[in-house]
């Protein structure tokens, strides 16, 4: 067996219910293992189990029972000889990112290992083939897009030749092209006779490589174990117990003068041969969501930066309530736009909830008592009510972290909500929720922006689709007139895809 859990129940300190309760699985050799979940299932807590992350890193917790990986007990390994046996991907790529340059990035464990030059150099340049970033080797690792980091973290995991290759949502970043060719990946590997444990939201993209192995976790405990037809029939059988209200297709039409503007804005980083933007212009108005689409790359997320002043255009203009951006600070700006980074760490800080939701309108000088008030709402908008305002972030899912960061933006009551892949780390039940919520919120912005791969999420929520490629927007429009149009995506260097607003399936 490539991994053998028995028994295991793990609760992090200061929490009084476990995230896991005694989780039996085993997954083997040449076979796809898919783990699937709603948000705050316990996915991710098992992943750090048995990569090591619990106990080395998360030290204060209680943890039960046993991972055996082929044989040896995990309980006796180092992290450094773990990362021999399992090569891990998680959720969020900054975390793993050691190295300011993209060919050291990948080298870093292999240097680790001890390898000679020339082997090195090989077995970067063979990962960096396998998924097709050999052009990103020299770029500076700051410089690339939450997708190429994605791309860049996989391909240091398989440079280590690990026997087991564990991945936290690996597709969470990446456009469609991108998430097929990694899925083909995955399955080459499995069919090498590598063990390949996938948690996975993107379902009915997971389930499209056949893996061999289902399972599904629901409140810490395994709710599912078999293959994946099983699976299926398990999803399906949720769904139907819990139907989702259908929202027909947005068409709001936006009105009034511009929240933002931007115009001609060019944007390049320091040494990078290319700018990132290359003229792009178009305004955001209230009433309007606009989702903001592109390959992996294409500098949506260099765009959102430069809206809330943390890049300063080269060229062009960014406008914010009739003002230019570039008069200015980030904390005059959040007061009218905000950003909800696409990995949460980057956001998170306090020891506490409280503190953490408390920060953003103790700063733009709202009193305490409106503060502790903001606090509830926010939290009841994010879905996340029900937890203890004296618990640590640290300790939640990467969903509910996500949830988190966006209710402290959401405190300050911005004009303009900016979301970088919004659906990262939520389930389809919970992200439609999710965004339900925003848009019926009191106290809500009066307009919404989102970075996402999602097609079905632009179809259903969106009344515009700007379409970005190679730092220009090729496309503004309705999300019918865009996502559906073949000669349109094609100019994206996007599949030609037809979605239903219906086609909510994970099983598709």
């Amino acid at each position: 067996m490539a991994i053998q859990i028995s028994k295991l129940s793990y609760t992090y300190t200061g929490r009084a219910e476990p995230a896991l309760r005694e989780v039996s699985l085993t997954f083997r050799p040449g076979e796809v293992a898919l783990i699937v979940g709603q948000s705050g299932s316990g996915k991710t807590t098992l992943a750090r189990c048995i990569n090591g992350l619990i106990p080395h890193s998360y030290k204060n917790g209680t943890l039960v029972g046993e991972i055996r990986c082929y044989e040896k007990s995990t309980a006796g390994l180092s992290l450094a000889q773990l990362a021999r046996l399992i090569g891990t991907v998680m959720q969020d790529p900054d975390k793993q990112i050691v190295a300011t340059r993209v060919f050291n990035e990948i080298a870093f464990g292999l240097e680790n290992l001890g390898l000679s030059r020339d082997d090195i150099r090989a077995r970067v340049h063979e990962a960096a083939e396998y998924l097709h970033i050999p052009h990103l080797l020299d770029r500076e690792t700051h410089t690339l897009s939450g997708g190429e980091l994605q791309k860049v973290v996989i391909a240091g995991a398989l440079a280590m030749r690990p026997r087991t290759l564990l991945l936290d949502e690996p597709l969470s970043s990446l456009d469609p092209p991108s998430a097929r060719d990694a899925l083909a990946l995955f399955r080459r590997l499995a069919d090498a006779d590598m063990a390949v444990v996938m948690i996975e939201h993107r379902v009915r993209d997971a389930l499209r490589i056949t893996p061999e192995h289902g399972v599904a976790l629901h409140q810490g405990a395994v709710a599912f174990d078999g293959d994946a037809a099983g699976l299926r029939a398990w999803m399906r059988a949720q769904r139907n117990g819990r139907p989702t209200p259908r929202l027909p297709a947005r068409s709001v039409a936006a009105q009034g003068e511009p929240l933002i503007s931007f115009r001609q804005v060019r944007f390049a980083y320091p040494g990078s041969p290319q700018e990132q933007l290359r003229g792009v212009s178009f305004d955001v108005r209230a009433g309007d969501v606009i989702a903001l689409m592109g390959p992996n790359g294409a500098g949506k997320s260099t765009l959102c930066k430069t809206a809330i002043g943390l890049l300063r255009p080269s060229a062009g203009q960014v406008i914010v309530a009739g003002e230019d951006a570039a008069r200015f600070t980030v904390a005059q700006i959040v007061r009218k736009v905000g950003y909800v980074f696409q990995n949460p760490a980057a956001m998170l800080f306090a020891n506490t909830l409280r503190e953490e939701l408390s920060f953003g309108p103790r700063n733009v000088g709202m009193s305490e008592d409106r503060i502790v008030a903001t606090i509830a709402r926010v939290l009841e908008t994010v879905g996340l009510g029900h937890l203890s305002l004296d618990q640590s972030p640290f300790g939640l899912s990467f969903g509910q972290q996500k949830r988190i960061a966006l209710a402290g933006v959401l405190a300050m009551q911005p004009d303009v909500l900016i979301l970088d892949e919004p659906t990262a780390g939520l389930d389809d039940g919970t992200a439609e929720d999710l965004i339900q919520r925003l848009l019926t919120a009191e106290h809500g912005p009066q307009a919404i922006v989102m970075v996402t791969h999602d097609l079905s999420l632009a179809h259903r929520f969106a009344n515009r689709v700007v379409l970005v490629a190679d730092g220009q927007v090729v496309a503004d429009g309705s999300p019918t007139e865009i996502l559906e149009s073949a000669d349109t995506m094609r100019r994206a260097r996007l599949d030609p895809a037809v979605v239903s607003a219906d086609d909510q399936s994970p099983d598709g």
